[in-house]
C-alpha cells in the first residue's frame, strides 16, 4: 500500500494488532474486523476525510445510497489503480462506519469488507493518521508523530478490548549483547547475529516462551521456552548436525545495562497482559540466582 504526495513522507510509527485466537469470528467483538472499526471511530474524530479505494463495481454493494464522493486526478490520496472515493469527516462519518460494517449473517458483504475495499486511510490536510490494507491484517497503521491525541484515542478505544493493542513498528526495546543485537516485537524476539563468518537473523515466537526470569545483579533474562509444533526429532536432529546453533531459542540473554533489562521486562509483562500470552514472569526479587 502507497500513499501520493505530500502523504508518503510520513511513514507510519504505530500499529494495530489483535491477536486473534481460533474459533473467534472476525466481525465477534474481538474479531480484527470489529476492532478495527472501532479503531476508525477514534480516528475519524480528529480527521477531516477518509478515502477508500474500491474494487471496480464494489460501490453500489458497499455505498448503495452513493453519499461516497468519487475523487480523481491530484484529489485521489491512494497510489491504486481502481477508483477511489472520498468520506469528509465529521460530516460523512456514518457513511464511513456503513461502509465498513459487517453483517455476520451476510457472507458476500464480509468479502466486500475484506476484499473489494481494497484499502483507506483517514487523513487531515496535511497528514495521515491510519491507513489499512483489509485483506492484509497486518497492515493496519498509524501516523502519530507529533499528535499524542491520536495514539491516546486509539489506545483507549483497545483497552477494554482482550488480545488488541497498538505497538511502536520499529519494535519495543531493542539491545546488543555480546556482539548480538536483539530486538523484541510484539510477537517475536530477533536476534541478529554478526561475526566475521555470518550475519543473519533468527526469530523466536512469543507463543514459544513459558518463562522468563530476570537476574538484575547479572543484568540478564533467564529464558524457558516450549518446543516448536513443527519441531519434530528427525529435523531437531538435522538442524544440529548441520547449523548446532540454530537449534534452540536462547535460554539467557544478558544486557548492556540493568535499564535496559527493566525495559524488556516491561514490555514482556505489557505483551503479556494486553494480547494474553501464556508465559510467566517471575519475581525478580525474590529470584535472584
Amino acid at each position: 500500500m502507497a500513499l501520493r504526495k505530500p502523504f508518503d513522507e510520513r511513514a507510519a510509527t504505530h500499529r494495530v494488532i489483535t491477536r486473534q485466537p481460533s474459533g473467534v469470528a472476525d466481525d465477534d467483538e474481538t474479531g480484527w474486523i470489529t476492532v478495527e472499526n472501532r479503531v476508525v471511530d477514534a480516528v475519524a474524530s480528529l480527521g477531516t476525510a477518509v478515502h477508500l479505494r474500491l474494487e471496480d463495481g464494489a460501490a453500489s454493494r458497499l455505498d448503495p445510497d452513493g453519499r461516497l464522493e468519487r475523487v480523481r486526478g491530484p484529489d485521489r490520496v491512494l497510489t491504486g489503480s481502481g477508483p477511489e472515493y472520498r468520506a469528509t469527516l465529521p460530516g460523512d462519518a456514518g457513511v464511513v462506519r456503513s461502509v465498513l460494517a459487517v453483517d455476520p449473517d451476510d457472507t458476500d458483504v464480509w468479502v466486500d469488507r475484506v476484499f473489494s475495499l481494497e484499502e483507506f486511510v483517514v487523513r487531515t490536510d496535511a497528514t495521515w493518521y491510519y491507513r489499512s490494507v483489509p485483506h492484509h491484517a497486518h497492515i493496519r497503521e498509524l501516523h502519530a508523530d507529533g499528535c499524542d491525541a491520536l495514539l491516546q484515542a486509539v489506545t483507549d478505544a483497545l483497552e477494554s478490548i482482550p488480545r488488541s493493542t497498538v505497538v511502536p513498528v520499529d519494535g519495543l526495546v531493542t539491545w546488543r549483547s555480546n556482539g548480538d543485537r536483539y530486538e523484541l516485537s510484539w510477537d517475536v524476539l530477533r536476534r541478529r547475529e554478526r561475526d566475521a563468518d555470518r550475519d543473519r537473523w533468527s526469530a523466536f515466537e512469543l507463543d514459544r516462551l513459558q518463562r522468563v526470569r530476570p537476574v538484575p545483579n547479572r543484568e540478564e533474562l533467564v529464558l524457558r521456552w516450549a518446543p516448536s509444533a513443527a519441531d519434530t526429532w528427525p529435523r531437531r536432529i538435522l538442524r544440529y548436525l548441520l547449523d548446532p546453533e540454530s537449534v534452540a531459542p536462547p535460554t539467557r540473554i544478558a544486557f548492556p545495562d540493568r535499564d535496559t533489562m527493566r525495559a524488556a521486562t516491561d514490555a514482556l509483562r505489557k505483551l503479556r497482559e494486553r494480547l494474553e500470552y501464556s508465559y510467566v514472569i517471575a519475581d525478580s526479587e525474590s529470584e535472584q540466582g
